[in-house]
């Protein structure tokens, strides 16, 4: 059976209870006070059913210090009927709720005008043409406006066949993509503990799902559900619902809180924004501004950053973010509406394009790109935006919650402009295919200059602008593909061999280098006599790269020291042969062996250690056994 929840607004004591109470049989207004004073407080709720399903009616207090209850009421309504007095006509708090629900994207579908039985015959059609007339001032035309009364049951009879009506229609509920209840009421039942009800956004809820208390973050288990004084295991989309929960006292719980699905949802201090100022108010909203925002069933301080103006005009849309004092749980495409401190009045809404957004500054033209791709909708321009926002990569999580799409749903969408470079990770085809291109350039430029040396170091390559995480990936596309090599924080294109490029006169520098320490044995020239020429540098890292010659290092000397492999080889075959395993051997025995001195044995015995030609016990040595 079908659902839909729908608000009875306008001015205060035009008739709203009455009303519900007529189509529903049932009382909303339930506190002594309110019995009393005849005048709403709280939140009243009532339902009718029909054979295709069930209207939720929510009866909305009409005085203007109950707009934060107004608002609540509005949050999961899919309609609204705006109720007036035939005998006061339009009111104050009639264009206030009228302009909230316009705010809010509750569209008006029925006026009820009430107290026709108080208006003689013959003023009563000029009474309905004033209102018309005013109404479509204020935006409203081509409703129907429905006379009741006491008197007649056919105003009520044609609200009942608007409202069945309405069950037939797929009207679309600006709700999230899983369950989110901001909650209206919390209190304690007999025998059962904490329950909080509210209208059900986003997904159904059933009895076995585990829920998330919301800005606590507190994990809770569901231990009953009601949907118009029935127990249930399952409550659908849009339904109004009593939740009896397990792990949380009442006193723990308020009214503005959110129960959400596990895992979907968070808190967040800053939220970006599209905001709409009222035509008619009195005043610019400035940048820095502090206002009220009423969201779902709570409300809260927040100051206004407007994203690169200084202000926005009566009548005028502008982005920015909200920042809070105490953090607020919303879904993207959420409405708000915004209110001054003082005088305390509506001055326009705002739609959540970002419920979990990062402080950035108001010349941030990258997030404001976000924001803009944001109210379009459209995943692909989300994604790049994202992806430029974030150096070139973005997270699919953040363009699912900007898109309002179910994940699946966006990662197919963006298959054929996107590529994922790891879990959830995503960069534009096109941006990879232009560092893939500018690698391969500098690359290119860099062999040209230094043909000599083997590799170009990878901080070469380093961009700013880029994400680490994005060169990471091209670098090992390029690699997988036989563009280039790697050789740790070392690159270098695969086609380019310095040996191909050496000149006849440094083939012949690189042989004397070669020869030299070869005769030299274990008892090798200095580094800086090694390299007195020009190329000689980079001509005897072609000699390391080739394996010809090992390069070692005295820490304690700070020297670098290179010894020809021919001679490691002979140096430890006769440490072997004199020092056969498991004879053990000191560092000043080893140097007595090999005939040379403490400042070439102490690196050489270093290397042997780090090639596993030796074993190092405390200070003295083992000759490892021959692979």
């Amino acid at each position: 059976m079908k659902s839909a929840c729908v608000i009875v607004i306008g001015h205060v004591d035009h008739g709203k209870t009455t009303l519900v109470r007529a189509l529903t049989g049932m009382e909303t207004d339930t506190l002594e006070q309110e019995k009393q004073r005849g005048l709403s407080i709280n939140l009243g709720f009532a339902y009718c059913r029909y054979p295709s399903g069930t209207i939720d009616l929510i009866d909305a207090p009409g005085h203007e210090d109950f707009i934060r209850a107004m608002v609540a009421g509005a949050t999961g309504a899919q309609a609204a009927i705006l109720v007036i007095s035939a005998v006061d006509s339009v009111a104050p708090q009639t264009i206030e709720h009228l302009r909230i629900a316009m705010l809010l994207a509750v569209p008006v579908r029925f006026i009820a005008l009430t107290k026709t039985d108080l208006v003689p015959s013959e003023g009563l059609e000029n009474q309905i043409s004033d209102i018309r007339s005013t109404l479509s001032q204020l935006g409203v035309s081509g409703i129907p406006l429905i006379p009741v009364s006491p008197q007649s049951e056919t105003g009520y009879l044609s609200l009942h066949e608007g409202l069945e009506n309405l069950l037939s229609e797929d009207s679309p509920l600006n709700s999230p993509n899983a369950a989110f209840l901001p909650i209206d009421r919390v209190f304690t039942a007999a025998g059962r503990g904490t329950v909080v009800t509210g209208t059900l956004l986003g997904a159904d809820l059933a009895l076995s799902g585990t829920v998330v208390l919301h800005p606590k973050n507190q994990p809770l288990t569901i231990r009953g559900l009601q949907s118009r004084g029935e127990d249930q295991a399952r409550v659908k989309l849009g339904a109004r619902v009593a939740v009896n929960l397990r792990g949380v006292a009442s006193q723990h719980v308020a009214r503005g809180d959110v129960l959400c699905a596990d895992g979907q949802f968070a808190s967040s201090e800053c939220v970006d924004i599209e905001l709409m100022l009222l035509g008619d108010v009195s005043r610019p909203l400035k940048h820095m501004s502090t206002v009220r925002v009423l969201v779902g069933t709570s409300h809260a301080v927040a100051t206004v950053r407007l994203m690169g103006e200084r202000q926005v005009a009566a009548g005028q849309r502008a982005f920015g973010q909200l920042r809070f004092s105490k953090p607020v749980t919303a879904f993207a495409g959420q409405r708000m509406i915004l209110r001054s401190l003082s005088p305390p009045e509506t001055i326009g809404g705002a739609e959540v394009l970002d419920p979990w957004a990062s402080s950035v500054k108001s010349g941030d033209a990258a997030r404001l790109a976000v924001m803009r791709a944001a109210v379009t909708g459209d995943i692909g321009k989300i994604a790049k935006a994202l992806c430029e926002q974030g150096q070139g990569v973005a997270l699919l999580a953040d363009v699912t919650r900007l898109g309002r799409q179910p994940a699946v749903a966006v990662s197919h969408g963006v298959t054929s402009e996107v590529t994922f470079i790891s879990e959830g990770l995503i960069a534009m085809n096109q941006s990879l295919a232009a560092e893939q291109a500018g690698i391969l350039q500098k690359l290119a430029a860099f062999h040209a200059t230094y043909p000599l040396k083997r590799f170009a170091p990878r901080t070469s390559l380093n961009s700013q602008s880029l994400s680490p995480k994005l060169t990471a990936h091209v670098l090992g596309v390029l690699e997988n593909d036989g563009a280039i090599r790697l050789d740790g924080d070392q690159i270098a294109l695969e086609q380019h061999d310095p040996w191909k490029l050496l000149t006849q006169n440094q083939l012949v520098r690189i042989a004397e280098i070669e020869a030299r320490l070869k005769v030299a044995d274990v008892m090798p020239p200095d580094f800086q006599k090694l390299t007195e020429r020009e190329d000689d540098h980079d001509l005897l890292n072609l000699l390391v790269m080739a394996d010809k010659v090992a390069a070692l290092f005295n820490v304690a000397l700070k020297q670098r020291l290179v010894f020809h492999q021919s001679a490691l080889q002979q140096a430890a075959q006769t440490l072997r042969v004199n020092f056969p395993p498991p004879m053990l051997f000191t560092t000043g025995e080893a140097r007595e062996v090999l005939k040379t001195s403490r400042k070439f044995i102490v690196p050489l015995l270093e290397y042997f250690d780090a090639q596993g030609i030796t074993f190092r016990q405390g200070d003295v040595r083992e000759m490892t056994k021959p692979s």
